[in-house]
């Protein structure tokens, strides 16, 4: 019995930009959509929100919508979950979902569509780490990609050595035939936008935790926020809510905040 293919973490707007397929070779053969990073992907995991589920042509009909856009997944034959839990959703739940995309390309009309396989109520933390975990991805595989692209590595071998894996060097090859090259800058411009968005986010949460203490130690803070923020980027907000007057060091690694 043949395996399913491994779920990728991946976030909207690679996985709304597939515009490619890709198939195997050989009878029990499985086919994948084509990122525009060259990403192969026939199973995905998304975090986002949940936004509302409606009706159409007797199926259900699900929204999500993670920082960068919203999509929608149809609920059928693949979704292997209690169909209860979907009445349990309230809007701006946060859920973990895995899905199917499924891939038309015939008389060279490209479609897609996605499917639900199941989905799970989780914490606003846990949401916001998976898709940090799923923009780390990302941005990894950009700076791969540009290293490729500066150097000339066309050639699939030196591209699966590249990027650590068979499949990424062989999508990656795939989409280097196809296209000529490919656009990293709208990627990275989207990763950038991300990461200020969470570095505001943690500075908040940090003065917020600060707030609630008459005094703190830096080793009571890192335990607070260890499974979020890096220990690094942590004193690095740290040092700069005390430059801006936000919060001052009353003895070495103890904070106060400054009213």
């Amino acid at each position: 019995m043949r395996q399913r293919e491994p779920a990728v973490r991946i976030t909207t707007p690679e996985l709304l930009g597939i515009d490619e397929v890709y198939q195997e070779n050989g009878d029990d053969a499985t086919t994948y959509g084509l990122s525009e990073l060259g990403l192969l992907v026939n199973r995905f995991l998304i975090s986002g929100k949940f936004v509302s589920k409606m009706e159409e042509d007797d199926r259900s009909i699900l929204k999500i919508k993670d920082s960068f856009n919203e999509i929608a997944l149809s609920v059928g034959s693949y979704y292997s979950d209690s169909l209860e839990i979907l009445e349990e959703l309230a809007e701006n739940d946060n859920v973990l979902i895995a899905g199917k995309i499924s891939i038309s390309n015939s008389q060279s009309q490209f479609s897609k569509r996605f499917y639900l396989e199941n989905i799970s109520k989780i914490s606003e933390l846990d949401r916001k780490y998976f898709e940090a975990k799923a923009i780390q991805f990302m941005s990894e595989r950009v700076k791969k990609i540009s290293r490729a692209i500066s150097s000339g590595i066309r050639e699939k071998e030196e591209l699966s050595a590249l990027m650590n894996s068979e499949r990424n060097g062989t999508g990656l090859f795939t989409r280097f035939e196809l296209k000529g090259s490919l656009d990293v800058e709208k990627f990275s411009d989207q990763i950038e936008t991300f990461l200020q968005k969470v570095n505001k986010g943690n500075r908040e949460s940090i003065l917020r935790e600060i707030k609630n203490y008459r005094e703190i130690s830096l080793d009571e803070i890192v335990n607070k926020f260890e499974t979020r923020i890096p220990r690094e980027e942590l004193e690095e907000e740290i040092r700069n809510l005390m430059n801006d007057g936000e919060i001052m060091e009353i003895k070495s690694g103890i904070y106060r905040y400054v009213p």
